[in-house]
């Protein structure tokens, strides 16, 4: 016990490690170089800071386990952009691993070459100067060449797993009553969805339908990301193609679902049978999925645009749950199972954050797993025996 009387956990803990380092906001930026083929590099950093002012310094952590540093570190050289409160879409394409970080990122070369981002409050051109080993990260330090300051505005700030300026410190969901019975159930979840995310190296997600969004509850990051993931809260419209899981086994909440025109609606049928008898969903990516995620965070940051009805609208059926050929290689953006309670799918379980794309048989291996860990769940919660008589529904079929 401590001097206060509560009680105290051990630092071995990674979780509450992260959830107690929390409690401090630090600053986000991107560090970025250009290699000797003109390949421009990036990564989001929360750990960026003034070293010396005698010589002028500055540092950042990388994790020891990411790839995009190797890349950085050979260059020997590198640029620090402090990120802005409006650009969070920004960190979040810098924090993504096996995609084009830099599609749909404007930039301009600082001295050395290397990337400043557009928009960005100030940047620091740097010459790799030091790294240091600590623990499961490296420190990195930079001698500052040149540095310049852009803008004025509020820089983007990343406190208690949310991303925002100084007046929005976090973008935690509302707490609607039917929002925290599932975070409640999500909870009795993270067990699984950490053990999950260590076993894959992969960002695990419980999300759940509120009010005809779907919305992200809880998140186990992968053990080796780059990053802390601030997904919480994210909310996308609950319409076809999105949400598979949730009406596959609803015959009450598939005619809302399915989109209006014979056509279209024999593709989300389609789909619906394929999640069925798979037990889950798979989200492919392509430039218009890239567009979804971006107009995700733009909504969070100003509710009033409405770049993401235009998106929805544009969703292609053929991006969700299409079927897979074991010898074709595909950019899986994300692969959801459906977790039972006691009546319907109360959650869903997901996976994201693949480091390379992944041919049929691969994702079918991936997605086995997940199904084992959602029915693990499942079991949990009380919706064994709706899980039971959805299976021999579907084998029955």
């Amino acid at each position: 016990m401590s001097s206060n009387g509560q009680a105290t956990i051990p630092v071995q803990d990674s979780r509450y490690f992260r959830d107690v380092l929390g409690q401090f906001p630090t600053g986000v930026a991107v560090v970025t170089a250009l290699d000797a083929e003109g390949r421009p590099h990036g990564m989001a950093v929360g750990s960026f800071s003034s070293v010396s002012l005698d010589p002028p310094l500055v540092g950042f952590m990388p994790a020891r386990t990411s790839s995009t540093y190797p890349r950085i570190e050979a260059t020997g050289r590198f640029c620090v952009s402090i990120l802005g409160a409006d650009q969070e879409d920004v960190c979040r394409a810098m924090a993504t691993r096996g995609a084009d970080k830099f599609s749909g990122i404007t930039w301009f070369p600082a001295p050395s070459g290397a990337p400043v981002i557009d928009g960005a409050l100030a940047w620091i051109d740097c010459t790799l100067a030091q790294r240091y080993e600590a623990g499961d990260h490296y420190i990195v330090v930079g001698e500052v060449n040149q540095l310049s300051e852009l803008r004025p505005g509020p820089p983007l700030v990343f406190f208690r797993g949310g991303y925002g300026g100084f007046t929005t410190p976090s973008l935690m969901a509302a707490p609607e009553r039917d929002l925290v019975e599932l975070i409640e159930l999500a909870g009795r979840a993270r067990p699984h969805m950490e053990r999950l995310a260590g076993e894959l190296d992969l960002e695990c997600l419980a999300v759940g339908t509120v009010d005809q969004q779907s919305v992200c509850l809880a998140i186990a990051d992968s053990p080796n990301a780059d990053y802390v993931s601030s997904r919480v809260g994210y909310r996308t419209p609950f319409v076809f193609p999105v949400g598979s899981v949730f009406v596959a086994w609803d015959p009450a909440g598939t005619g809302a679902w399915l989109p209006a025109g014979p056509a279209r609606a024999a593709v989300g049928e389609a789909a619906l049978r394929r999640t069925r008898r798979r037990r889950w969903s798979v989200a492919i990516g392509d430039d218009h999925y890239d567009r979804l995620e971006r107009a995700v965070g733009q909504q969070l940051r100003h509710p009033s645009v409405d770049e993401l009805d235009d998106v929805m609208r544009g969703l292609r059926g053929e991006q969700f749950d299409p079927e897979l050929d074991p010898h074709t290689s595909y950019d899986v953006r994300m692969l959801v199972a459906p977790v039972f309670g006691p009546r319907k799918v109360e959650l869903g379980l997901a996976v994201r954050g693949f480091g390379r794309h992944l041919d049929g048989a691969e994702v079918g291996q991936v997605a086995a797993r997940l199904v084992e860990a959602a029915d693990e769940v499942s079991s949990k919660i009380g919706g064994a025996d709706a899980l039971a008589a959805a299976i021999s529904r579907e084998a029955g079929a």
